[in-house]
């Protein structure tokens, strides 16, 4: 079982390393958390694979702050729910998030088949911007 899946602290560290480093590791990240047939479904939008990495690389390169904070997760099975806060540094500008997370994970590897997630992001202190409907 994948440590990334199986409690909050290794959750934890697999948000923090989601966007952390170098973009050219971001395929490290995905390998290690995620089945080569994942699919993240972002606010909507079905992202296969190959377009999720490609993001996480973007990310990466826009980042230079990032502080998650998963306050709540639970782990039944196949299945992951996690709640996740916190203060990201994007192309400079100071931004806080609050995502919700729900997915399904391999029972053989630990790691995540798909993620279905509910973000909403602005600025510090301000109301969310991105994200809303």
């Amino acid at each position: 079982m994948s440590e990334y899946t199986s409690t909050l602290e290794g959750f934890q560290r697999a948000m923090e390393w989601s966007l952390t480093g170098p973009p050219d590791e971001a395929h490290r990240y995905a390998e290690a958390t995620s089945m080569p047939t994942f699919y993240h479904l972002m606010n909507g939008q079905r992202l296969p694979y190959d377009v999720y990495v490609k993001g996480i690389e973007e990310w990466r390169g826009k980042v230079s702050e990032y502080k998650p904070v998963v306050d709540e997760f639970l782990r039944d099975g196949d299945r992951l729910a996690a709640h996740m806060t916190g203060t990201i540094k994007v192309d400079g500008t100071d931004t806080s998030f609050e995502s919700f997370m729900f997915g399904r994970v391999d029972k053989e590897s630990g790691k995540l088949e798909w993620l279905v997630e509910r973000s909403v992001w602005g600025p510090v202190g301000g109301a969310p911007e991105h994200g809303e409907d």
